[in-house]
């Protein structure tokens, strides 16, 4: 078995991907069914951190990155893992402390873009974007966040959710490894057992840690055009009014630099 050393991943974690997870209260803290799912969030994450050490990486950080970024508890976390709890305000969002000393990105328990058929939980980001372009490019949180990555020099090598978000994901980039653990049918969802997802998981982790050297940044050629489609036209109205944001039509803004960190000052001032 080959071992990566000296490798530092970084990983996010969002809950509406997670196994099982097919409705909103169930997402969401204080509601019955939350800390169940909270605690397969925690389950799914230290399956791809338990395969990452055991491919011989140094360092692990998680992000949680779903809701207040408070779901995963610490103790529920892999011991020799660090966590990243709560939101700076800052504009990395769910890719908070990311840096160019991480090798690697991976994301967990993620979800399909909003639109997206058979998808009971997309969403793309807040419920205000209906669609999220860069270069006529339509992301899902998953692609936004893997250009955050890539502008770091980091490529994203794994990715877990249901299986819209892995097609997605992989029409991004075709290197990355995915796992998907639900099935969406309308509004319900056909899903594994966690413990086999879980499984699952950890296999993919290993594949991809293996195949790291073979991965390349997730980035698209500058200048960047973000174009955001909001679902209300007063959300888009309010943002016009950052400097350089053009307003195309009532719900459409658009917004162009030739630095990527713009945009992600751009989002985080407009959207987030």
């Amino acid at each position: 078995m080959s071992k990566q050393k000296d490798l530092k991943i970084y990983i996010s974690a969002d809950i509406e991907g997670i196994t099982g997870v097919v409705a909103w209260d169930e997402t969401e803290e204080g509601k019955p069914d939350f800390n169940y799912f909270r605690k397969v969030m925690a389950q799914e994450v230290n399956a791809g951190i338990e395969a990452a050490f055991d491919k011989g990486a140094q360092e692990v950080v998680v992000r949680d990155a779903h809701g207040h970024a408070r779901n995963i508890l610490p103790s529920e976390l892999h011991r020799k893992a660090k966590l990243i709890r709560s939101w700076s305000n800052g504009p990395l969002g769910m890719m908070e402390g990311i840096d160019r000393d991480y090798n690697a990105v991976m994301f967990i328990g993620y979800h399909a873009k909003a639109g997206t058929p058979n998808s009971p939980l997309k969403h793309t980001y807040s419920g205000q974007i209906f669609d999220l372009c860069v270069n006529d490019v339509s992301l899902p949180e998953a692609g936004w966040n893997a250009l955050i990555a890539g502008y770091y020099k980091i490529p994203l090598i794994f990715a877990s959710g249901d299986k819209a978000l892995c097609t997605q994901v992989k029409s991004l980039i075709d290197t990355v490894i995915t796992v998907p653990v639900k099935e969406g049918i309308g509004k319900a969802c056909l899903t594994l057992h966690p413990e086999e997802a879980q499984a699952l998981i950890k296999k993919g982790v290993s594949e991809a840690v293996d195949k790291f050297d073979q991965m390349k940044p997730f980035t698209l050629t500058a200048p960047y055009l973000l174009k955001i489609t909001f679902s209300d036209e007063s959300v888009a109205w309010r943002a016009k009014w950052y400097p350089g944001a053009q307003l195309k039509n009532e719900r459409t803004l658009f917004f162009e630099s030739k630095d990527f960190f713009d945009l992600l000052r751009f989002f985080h001032f407009v959207v987030a």
